[in-house]
C-alpha cells in the first residue's frame, strides 16, 4: 500500500515539473504589460472592469483612452430580456414583444465629461432610454433618451460627468428596437501608459511601473521642474465686464492684486495663455475653494475643485501633455470661490525622473530592469492606498452657478500672503497672451466627431 502511494506521489511530482515550463511558475513568470496593467486596473478598484476585459487591449484602451471605446452589440455585460439575431452579417441585440435592457460595462480612470452615443434602429415610435449608473449601487449620473431611425444610424445621447469608478452604461430598448453598437468617447485625458505605449507580450520595467503608478496616482505635479512657471494674475482674465472698470478700481484702491472671487451668482471667466514648448504641464493655482469651482483646458479638459472650508492656497488642479502655442483656459466659480494666481509649470518627464520622484513620495520601485512580481504587487497597493484618500474626495460637477451673469465680475479683496514658495531654476517663459475680445463663456461639449468605422476622438488639448 506505501509502495502504491509513493509511486502516486513521485508521478504527481514529475507531472507538476512538467507542467512549469509550459504554464510557468507564479512566483518566477515575469510582469509583462498585459499582467501589470491588469493588477493596476484592479489597484483602481475596478475588478468588474477587468472581468469584463476578456482582451489585453481592451484593458490598455481603459487606461490610455486613446480611442473611443466601441462595443459590438453582443459584448454585453448582461441582459434581461434581450435577444441576438444576424441581420446583414451584423450581430444586433433587440428588442421582441416586450422591453428589453442591455448593460454595458464602463471603466473611468479620469475624471472628465464622457460622450455615450449608439448604433440604433427600429421600427416603433417609443423612444430608447440609456442611463450610466454606478455598478456599485447608487443613482443614474447620467439619463438619456434617444430616438431610432428606421434604417439603422448613429444616434447622440449625450454627456455625463464621471468620476473614476466602474459604470454599467443600461439600454432600456423598446419592442421592435434593435441595438448594434455603443460607443463612449472620452474627453481629453492623460493617458495612463509606460514610455513607448503598452505592449501585450512586452516585460514591465521598473521605469514601466514608475511612470504608470504615478499617473494613476495623479500625482505628476510632484515631478520636478524644468522651467520657471509661466503665471497668470486675476487681471489677465477676461470677465462679464468692462475689465478696464475692474482695473481702474484696483488702481482706486491701490491693490496689488485682483482676485477673482464668485459672488451669489457666481462668475465666469476666461484667458489665454501661449506655451513655448510642447511637454508636460502641472497647472495649479492659488485658489480658494468656496462653494466648488470648474475648470476647463481647451474646452476639452476638465478638472473640479470641490466645495470645501479648506483655508485658500497653492494647489495642483492637473497635469497635461499640451503642444506649444496658445491655450485657452475657462474658469467657473460658485459663490465664495476664488482665484488670485494661476501657474503652468514644464516638467521633467523622463522614465528616470518617475522613479526618483516615487521614492521621494515613499516607494521604492526596485533595480532598474525588469520588475519584480512582489514589487508589482508592492506598487499595486501602493496605488491603491492613495487613490483610495484621493476617491473620497471626489465630489462630481455638481457646482452650484445662478443663470443670471453677476453684476460685479470679481471682487477686489485684500490678497492674502503667498504661501513661501521656491522657485524653480531655469529660464523666464514667455509673458501671457491677452485674450481676445469677446463673451467669454465655458465651451460646449458637443457631439463627438467621430466617422462609424473606426470610431476615435483626440484625448490630447490642441493648440
Amino acid at each position: 500500500m506505501w509502495g502504491r502511494v509513493k509511486t502516486l506521489v513521485i508521478a504527481l511530482a514529475v507531472a507538476g515539473a512538467a507542467l512549469v515550463p509550459l504554464f510557468g511558475d507564479p512566483r518566477q513568470t515575469p510582469v509583462t504589460h498585459a499582467l501589470w496593467a491588469r493588477m493596476l486596473l484592479r489597484s483602481l478598484e475596478m475588478t468588474e472592469a477587468v472581468r469584463a476585459s476578456a482582451l489585453a487591449s481592451q484593458v490598455f484602451s481603459t487606461l490610455a483612452w486613446r480611442d473611443s471605446l466601441s462595443y459590438p452589440a453582443e459584448g454585453y455585460l448582461h441582459e434581461q430580456g434581450a435577444m441576438v439575431r444576424v441581420d446583414g452579417g451584423r450581430e444586433l441585440v433587440a428588442a421582441s414583444a416586450a422591453p428589453a435592457e442591455v448593460t454595458y460595462a464602463l471603466a473611468v480612470v479620469q475624471p472628465g465629461n464622457y460622450l455615450l452615443r449608439a448604433r440604433l434602429s427600429g421600427r416603433s415610435a417609443a423612444p430608447c432610454t440609456a442611463e450610466v449608473v454606478p455598478l456599485a449601487g447608487g443613482q443614474p449620473v447620467g439619463s438619456f433618451t434617444m430616438f431610432p431611425a428606421a434604417e439603422a444610424g448613429w444616434v447622440f445621447a449625450g454627456s455625463a460627468h464621471l468620476d473614476p469608478g466602474a459604470y454599467g452604461a443600461q439600454f432600456l430598448l423598446p419592442p421592435g428596437a434593435a441595438l448594434s453598437r455603443v460607443e463612449v468617447a472620452p474627453p481629453c485625458v492623460n493617458a495612463i501608459e509606460p514610455p513607448g505605449g503598452w505592449k501585450t507580450s512586452a516585460i514591465a520595467t521598473t521605469q514601466d511601473v514608475a511612470v504608470t503608478v504615478l499617473k494613476a496616482m495623479d500625482a505628476e505635479h510632484e515631478l520636478p521642474p524644468a522651467a520657471t512657471p509661466l503665471e497668470i494674475p486675476g487681471d489677465q482674465f477676461l470677465v462679464e465686464a468692462p475689465l478696464e472698470a475692474v482695473r481702474a478700481r484696483a488702481g482706486t484702491l491701490r491693490l496689488d492684486a485682483i482676485v477673482l472671487r464668485g459672488g451669489r451668482a457666481g462668475l465666469r471667466a476666461i484667458a489665454a495663455v501661449t506655451l513655448p514648448e510642447a511637454g508636460l504641464y502641472s497647472l495649479s493655482a492659488l485658489v480658494s475653494p468656496g462653494s466648488g469651482q470648474r475648470w476647463l483646458v481647451d474646452g476639452c479638459r476638465k478638472a473640479v475643485v470641490c466645495p470645501g472650508d479648506a483655508a485658500g492656497g497653492w494647489r495642483p488642479i492637473l497635469s497635461q501633455t499640451f503642444s506649444a502655442g496658445r491655450h485657452t483656459l475657462a474658469l467657473t466659480l460658485a459663490e465664495g470661490a476664488s482665484v488670485e494666481r494661476i501657474r503652468f509649470e514644464l516638467k521633467k518627464d523622463a522614465a528616470a525622473r518617475y522613479v526618483e520622484t516615487l521614492r521621494r513620495l515613499g516607494f521604492e520601485p526596485g533595480a532598474d530592469g525588469p520588475v519584480t512580481r512582489a514589487s508589482a504587487l508592492d506598487a499595486a497597493r501602493f496605488v491603491r492606498e492613495k487613490r483610495r484618500a484621493a476617491r473620497a474626495a471626489l465630489c462630481g460637477d455638481h457646482v452650484p452657478f445662478g443663470e443670471a451673469a453677476p453684476t460685479v465680475p470679481a471682487q477686489l479683496v485684500e490678497p492674502q500672503p503667498e504661501p513661501p514658495r521656491p522657485e524653480p531654476p531655469g529660464g523666464s517663459g514667455e509673458p501671457p497672451v491677452p485674450p481676445p475680445n469677446g463673451p467669454p463663456s465655458e465651451p460646449p461639449l458637443g457631439p463627438p466627431i467621430l466617422p462609424p468605422q473606426p470610431p476615435a476622438t483626440p484625448t490630447t488639448p490642441g493648440g
